[in-house]
C-alpha cells in the first residue's frame, strides 16, 4: 500500500576547493525542495518516490529512494536527470550519473548515514563526498524528511 507523504529536502553542497577562493571563505550551496510523493514498505525496508519537474523546460525526473535497514540506502533517479547513488556508512560505491552526453563513473564515499524513516514519517540525514577519477570533487549533507499528506489522506 503506497502512503501519500510530504517530503521536505535539504542539499548542502561544498566544492573541492578546500573551501576557499582566492583566500576567502565560500559559503556551501544550500538548496530546499518541497515535494509531495509516496512511501511503501519493502520486504528490505521502505521506499520513498517523487517527481520533480525539470527547469527551464526540461522534463521530470522521478526520484526512489530505498532503504535496506539502517545503513545502506540506495537513490535511483530517472528522467531528465538520472542517476544512480548507494550510500552505505563508512564505504565507497562506483555510481552512474548520466550527463544527458555520456555517463559518468562517480565514487560515492559516504561518511555518515543515519536513518530515521517510518511508515510514520521522519528523516534520513546522509553526509558523503563524490570522487571523479580519485579526486575529491565535492562534499554533500543530504537531509530527507518525511512526514503523512494528511490532506491526500482525507480527500
Amino acid at each position: 500500500m503506497k502512503i501519500p507523504i510530504n517530503i521536505k529536502i535539504q542539499s548542502e553542497r561544498i566544492y573541492n576547493d578546500l573551501g576557499m577562493r582566492g583566500g576567502q571563505a565560500i559559503e556551501p550551496e544550500i538548496s530546499y525542495a518541497n515535494v509531495t510523493g509516496y512511501m511503501k514498505k519493502t520486504k528490505d525496508g521502505l521506499q520513498v518516490e517523487y517527481t520533480e519537474a525539470g527547469e527551464n523546460g526540461a522534463g521530470e525526473t522521478v526520484t526512489t529512494i530505498n532503504t535496506f535497514g539502517d545503513n545502506l540506502v540506495s537513490v535511483n533517479r530517472v528522467g531528465a536527470m538520472s542517476s544512480h547513488m548507494v550510500f552505505e556508512k563508512g564505504k565507497c560505491h562506483t555510481c552512474i550519473y548520466d550527463t544527458g552526453v555520456f555517463p559518468m563513473q562517480l565514487r560515492i564515499c559516504t561518511k555518515e548515514l543515519e536513518n530515521r524513516l517510518t511508515l510514520e514519517g521522519g528523516r534520513l540525514n546522509i553526509n558523503y563526498s563524490i570522487e571523479i577519477v580519485g579526486n575529491l570533487a565535492e562534499q554533500n549533507k543530504l537531509t530527507v524528511s518525511v512526514y503523512p499528506n494528511k490532506e491526500a489522506l482525507t480527500s
